[in-house]
This record gives structure tokens, C-alpha cells and sequence, in this order.
């Protein structure tokens, strides 16, 4: 929901994951062994590439407030999951001078009153984020 849309469905990101790993019918790498759609950060990079988007990481040993952004087209964080070991990917975008949490597991996008503050949060409780920009 990053982009505002399910853009991409299961099937693709499965086809994903058996490019980056073709050996891997049974145990890939790339994604939860119980399908619960728990993808690497390569299958989401590799997706959002697809779609005309350039991704990097974010070094999060830096402080929150250097998160570009004001030069980005949104955040894909990945946070711990509610079950033990577990992860779940949620999107973080801007619409007009507001910020949302977009999480598929919430019954819609959640307004943040400061973006670089919950950013801090989510990186306090071990979250990766992925920094998103529209390629030219």
C-alpha cells in the first residue's frame, strides 16, 4: 500500500523469489517458509524497481531526522512482527503536508504528527527502512 494501491500481488513477488533464488522450489530464501508473505528486502527492491522506483537503506545508526525526507517518495519499513520471529512490512508516505503510517494490518492509514519522531520509535524497536524515490 505504499504506492497508495496493491500494486503488486503474491504470485509476482513468488515469481520474484524464484528468480533471485531459482533452486529454491521448496526453501527460498527469500520468503517465509509458512507463506505467510513475510519477503526479503531484495523481493521489495526488486518489486519497486519494477514499478519505476529507486531504493536504498537507510543507515539507521543515524539519527531519524537525516531520513531524506523532503526528497523521497515514501518509506518502506520492516518491523517486528506479532508473532515470535516474525516481520511485517509497513509503508510511510506524504500526502499533500501530512504523513501516514499505511499498514495493511490497521483498518486504514494512520496520520503521524511527527514523522521523524515515530521513525525513532520504529528504529528503537529494531525496524529496517527501505527509502523510496521515483526513478527519472
Amino acid at each position: 500500500m505504499i504506492l497508495g494501491a496493491p500494486k503488486v500481488q503474491k504470485d509476482t513477488l513468488d515469481q520474484i523469489c524464484e528468480i533471485l533464488c531459482p533452486d529454491g522450489k521448496w526453501w527460498n530464501d527469500h520468503r517465509s517458509v509458512l507463506g505467510t508473505g513475510n519477503y526479503d528486502a531484495n523481493v521489495a527492491m526488486y518489486a519497486l524497481d519494477e514499478l519505476g522506483y529507486h531504493v536504498s537503506f537507510f543507515d539507521t545508526r543515524k539519527a531519524p531526522d537525516q531520513i531524506p525526507l523532503d526528497n523521497c517518495d515514501g518509506l518502506l519499513l520492516n518491523v517486528k512482527g506479532s508473532l515470535p520471529y516474525s516481520r511485517h512490512w509497513i509503508g510511510c508516505r506524504q500526502v499533500h503536508e501530512s504523513w501516514y503510517l499505511l499498514d495493511s494490518q490497521k483498518a486504514g492509514p494512520i496520520e503521524l504528527s511527527d514523522v521523524v519522531q515515530k521513525m525513532k520509535d520504529y528504529i528503537s524497536l529494531g525496524a529496517h527502512i527501505l527509502v523510496l524515490t521515483k526513478k527519472e
